[in-house]
């Protein structure tokens, strides 16, 4: 398929932003450390829980009789809503209970601090994890063409800040970060966050260093290729410098897991969060990271182990990727509130689709519709369910859940109460406030 210019400048712009950093001599005053003013800070966090998360046994209905009929290995008893501890996961007074693996989800919910929004989905709902994740990257349900939803908002409200305003950890750029004027980084790793010189030669590593920058810092035309990829690389050369001198100045008292403390998965999730804390933490600019977990496509064996001939629903593929994101968001919150962040940051969760009301033969389920999402933060109206659980009892011709919230209001929500733009112009259209933000 060609590639036009906008396209190939921000693909070379992502490659060359996975490996870059200038001498501090360069970078002037952009490195700030630890003292951040937050006074009017927005800091908005997305996890993406990819593959497709099982909603009903993410937030479980235990008092629905049609739940308990179409899941008896795989769903929760009432009895069975307690956690390692044996404290209750059930939310108050709502017939409804976390999975036991979300400990912290739930003290954060308890608090005030977490908001749950049931039933999101939108019309005619694709099953394609490619696809749908396009049409909930671009908030286009007419397939998934476009720029990212969270693109369009930085080309409105992030154009000509700092190249780490915006920022993607981990694996490709999403289609969400999609943008059509501002380039977006992806970070895997600090240490690989540098500019790569020849290791053949590294006594010679400045003189390349400058020899790149005096190259890019030409007279180019305006508007012209040229000018664009030069702009792009030092953008991207300007922000890597810029983090590794912050984060040398991140210090935090929370702590997150190291091998030996919990499963690899948890360890490498609570990580990742902590590089978002290490990055809002010391730089002021940066108000946009987008993190995402993998391996939600639960078909077969969703609980358990062999062991049990996979029917313990503590254990298992699905409450594993649980605690971690539990656990990390906790983590991350705790680390907020040290550095006097947690009145300046939202948090949602999303994932493609959900799963199926009913079990298969290999104590799993198929792809889904209508789930819920996590929206965690000071800022959150929270210890409350939005939405409304589609019924169990009412599906669709093809055995999936109507949908009862249209994900884009959520997005219009964070949008216009949160972010301080105009989803209208966002999004296309006008969608309706879910609530969960004053």
């Amino acid at each position: 398929m060609p590639v036009n210019r906008r396209q190939f400048i921000k693909r070379s712009a992502s490659a060359v932003s996975l490996s870059l950093v200038l001498p501090k001599f360069w970078m002037g005053g952009l490195a700030r450390g630890q003292g951040i003013d937050a006074t009017s800070r927005k800091i908005f966090v997305v996890i993406q829980m990819a593959g497709g998360n099982d909603g009903l046994n993410t937030v479980v209905p235990f008092t629905d009789s049609r739940y308990a009929a179409l899941r008896p290995i795989l769903g929760f008893k009432e009895s069975e809503l307690k956690d390692a501890q044996g404290n209750s996961m059930i939310l108050g007074s709502a017939p409804f209970g976390l999975n036991p693996a979300m400990t912290e989800m739930k003290s954060l919910y308890d608090s005030g601090k977490a908001a749950i929004i049931l039933g999101v989905g939108y019309p005619n709902a694709n099953l394609s994890h490619f696809l749908s994740t396009d049409i909930w990257g671009t908030a286009n349900t007419n397939g998934g063409l476009g720029s990212g939803w969270l693109g369009r908002y930085a080309d409105q409200k992030l154009l000509g800040q700092s190249g780490l305003s915006a920022v993607n950890i981990g694996g490709s750029l999403p289609k969400a970060l999609f943008a059509n004027k501002v380039v977006i980084p992806s970070i895997t790793s600090f240490n690989a966050y540098t500019y790569q010189t020849d290791e053949r030669f590294r006594g010679d590593r400045n003189n390349q260093i400058n020899t790149f920058h005096a190259t890019n810092t030409r007279d180019f035309p305006v508007d012209s290729f040229a000018k664009a990829i030069s702009e792009a690389g030092v953008d991207a050369a300007d922000g890597a410098a810029q983090l590794q001198t912050a984060i040398a100045a991140y210090t935090s008292t929370v702590h997150y897991p190291v091998t030996g403390e919990a499963t690899a998965q948890v360890i490498s999730f609570a990580n990742t969060m902590k590089m978002v804390a290490q990055i809002v933490t010391t730089i002021p600019e940066a108000n946009l990271l987008y993190v995402q977990i993998g391996g939600f496509d639960h078909h077969s064996q969703e609980i358990g182990t062999a062991a049990d001939n996979y029917t313990n629903k503590t254990l298992g593929q699905h409450a594993n990727l649980l605690k971690a994101v539990s656990l990390g968001v906790k983590l991350f919150y705790d680390d907020m509130v040290e550095h006097g962040l947690a009145d300046n940051v939202v948090l949602m969760t999303w994932s493609e689709f959900g799963r199926r009301p009913n079990e298969n033969a290999s104590h799993g389920c198929d792809h889904g519709t209508g789930a819920p999402l996590l929206v965690v933060g000071n800022p959150v109206q929270g210890g409350k369910l939005y939405g409304e659980q589609p019924s169990l009892s009412d599906l669709d011709s093809a055995g999936n859940m109507k949908f009862k919230v249209d994900f884009r209001s959520v997005y219009a929500t964070i949008l216009d109460k949160w972010l301080g733009a105009d989803s209208q112009s966002v999004l296309g259209a006008s969608f309706g406030n879910v609530g969960f933000l004053g």
